[in-house]
């Protein structure tokens, strides 16, 4: 043969050889494509489902509680456009209006107004997005003017426009020292629960309660987050991962505490310290309202409230601090009694058995306490044994002194000359 036609011969062998091992590749490939396709395809169409599911669990859920917190509203009132939940009880010549602190709705003043309005009128209502009044639109801001205006609107809606007293507790004392600024021909006395005062801003400098304040552009953040993790359902799951019986079966099934590492990394303690919240208070109020107070505070029109009211305090004690209210005497001859938490057990008092008060925060909240005790010529200042901030609201014995703190006002404005 031809040197060319050997040349040929084993080109064309090698050629229907490596023909054949593509062939044979390609069918390899194409096997494993369709091992790996199936599952894959089963993977996929089941997180697709999964996701569906929480979406749709979480608009239900969400749907659940907004139907359930209108159904326990007191009586919705509209001003401006805007719905109030406001809860009236009692008669009498003088009007007891009970302000929430920073983030709490009237649920909170449930055991005093009970006990207040057996003997006067006592008016509590829910700022807009808590409790049970609805969100309002606009401006993310809650400084302290705002919710002055908010208050007098709907205090004037049911007629309460004469012989007020106040009573503010935490931030709230702000909203009320305000109130009787701009309206000082209807307050006639003022009871202030362990309350805040704008001069904390400044003489807190430095301290751990001064980095408590955050920045606009901080809130502004984490109200963004609060949205974003409502809307995917991340923050119900956050919120059913924080339970006890799921912590405990994270630890014998391991695809459950994959889970919830992944949820403490999106930031699961959001989720914790209102499951803390719930647990810490929930004990202590009536059964009739516990369900209401799941729903009010794990929320997401109530969580972004708070984060709201949270980072506006800065503005609100800037504000405060020029309209120079805290001079001694600021108030007149007003009945102004201040109540005040036991410093040796802090701001957990007997909400927390073992509470006891950091000295250095206490000795600054003390003197937060007695500057407030000068603001009338007729004031006195009551420091609850074992008390704390809280539990000044929801635990019986302490909150048995700040309805009598109330009621006492009342008496002395009975007694009075006319």
């Amino acid at each position: 043969f031809a040197i060319s036609d050997v040349v040929g011969c084993a080109s064309a062998g090698s050629a229907e050889t490596s023909t054949r091992h593509a062939m044979s590749s390609n069918s390899d490939v194409s096997d494993l494509v369709r091992r790996v396709a199936g599952p894959l395809a089963v993977v996929g169409a089941g997180a697709l489902a999964a996701v569906g599911g929480i979406l749709a669990w979480n608009a239900l859920e969400n749907a659940a509680v907004q139907k359930r917190l209108r159904k326990c509203a007191n009586k919705m009132i509209k001003v401006d456009g805007v719905e109030f939940n406001v809860k009236e009880q009692g008669q009498g010549e003088y009007t007891v209006v009970l302000d929430a602190g920073l983030g709490m709705s009237s649920a909170c003043w449930t055991w005093v107004q009970e006990k207040v309005s057996k003997n006067t009128r006592v008016i509590s209502f829910d700022r807009p997005g808590l409790g049970c009044s609805p969100p309002k639109p606009g401006p993310w801001l809650r400084r302290v003017d705002g919710i002055v205006d908010d208050m007098h609107r709907v205090l004037s809606a049911i007629g309460a426009k004469e012989k007020l007293v106040l009573v503010g507790h935490s931030c709230s004392g702000m909203d009320c020292r305000l109130f009787c600024h701009r309206f000082p021909d209807q307050v006639v006395g003022m009871v202030l629960v362990d309350t805040a005062h704008e001069g904390q801003i400044k003489q807190a400098q430095g301290s751990s309660i001064y980095n408590t304040y955050p920045s606009a552009e901080a809130t502004q953040e984490k109200l963004r987050r609060l949205s974003y993790l409502w809307k995917t359902g991340l923050m119900r799951m956050m919120f059913v991962a924080s339970s006890p019986w799921f912590r405990d079966a994270s630890f014998r099934l391991p695809f459950l505490n994959l889970i919830k590492r992944a949820l403490d990394a999106v930031g699961r303690a959001a989720a914790d310290q209102v499951r803390s919240q719930i647990k810490m208070i929930g004990p202590h109020l009536p059964k009739s309202i516990y369900q209401r107070y799941v729903d009010e505070t794990f929320n997401h029109h109530a969580m972004a409230a708070m984060v709201s009211e949270h980072g506006s305090q800065r503005e609100s004690m800037e504000f405060m601090s020029g309209l120079d209210l805290m001079k001694p005497a600021v108030l007149g001859s007003r009945p102004l009694i201040v109540v005040s938490r036991d410093p040796f057990r802090g701001a957990g008092g007997r909400l927390y058995p073992n509470a006891k008060g950091d000295p250095g925060r206490e000795a600054m909240h003390e003197a937060f306490q007695r500057d407030q005790a000068v603001l009338s010529l007729k004031s006195e200042r009551r420091v609850i044994d074992g008390a704390g901030h809280g539990s000044l609201l929801f635990v019986g014995q302490d909150a048995e002194h700040t309805a009598k703190a109330i009621l006492d006002v009342v008496r002395m404005l009975k007694n009075s000359p006319k």
